[in-house]
């Protein structure tokens, strides 16, 4: 298959033979651990076209999620050094791609406390895409989920809990300020 990649999604070049292509998406809530761990909560995936101008569909995530969630392969920024754990992961009703992780990389950690990372992106290898459309990716291998600083998913909402329960913070307020 020309379009089978083992890669990160990302790099969204369109060529010939293959195409790379990245799809972030944000951290919807964190929740600390007595033991300095974190769990952190978003969308991983959505049908939504990404800032690459590709789409994932949900077929393809709910039938990559059981083989990847075997392993549940939790990284940063696509590197190969494990930052956690996956402890959920279910296609929704509307086509998202809910996501759950324990990270226990104590420099992880502070990153996503500080904000430095804002969401996931899923990695792997495209194993079809659509015959009309090659922007629409139907069938995926799901290698890993990283945690990344620049999500571009358009349907991701980041919402920071306070470590009292009680305020929140709009990351996308914060960057428009």
């Amino acid at each position: 298959n020309p379009y089978a990649r083992s890669v990160p999604w990302g790099c969204a070049e369109y060529k010939s033979e293959r195409q790379d292509m990245k799809l972030y998406a944000e951290i919807s809530k964190t929740e600390k651990q007595e033991d300095g761990t974190i769990k952190v909560w978003g969308y991983a995936s959505s049908e939504a076209v990404d800032s690459e101008g590709e789409v994932i569909t949900s077929e393809a995530m709910k039938a990559a999620l059981p083989d990847y969630m075997k392993f549940g392969a939790v990284r940063e920024m696509h590197q190969p050094l494990a930052a956690g754990t996956a402890i959920e992961a279910k296609v929704e009703d509307d086509g998202r791609t809910f996501f759950g992780a324990h990270v226990v990389d104590p420099i992880a950690v502070k990153k996503i406390e500080t904000q430095t990372y804002k969401g996931f992106s899923i990695g792997g290898k495209v194993t079809s895409r659509d015959d009309m459309n090659k922007a629409i990716i139907t069938g995926l291998k799901l290698v890993e989920v990283s945690l990344v600083d620049r999500p571009a998913n358009p349907d991701a909402v980041f919402t920071m809990f306070k470590a009292d329960g009680i305020s929140e913070i709009s990351a996308i307020d914060a960057l428009a300020d």
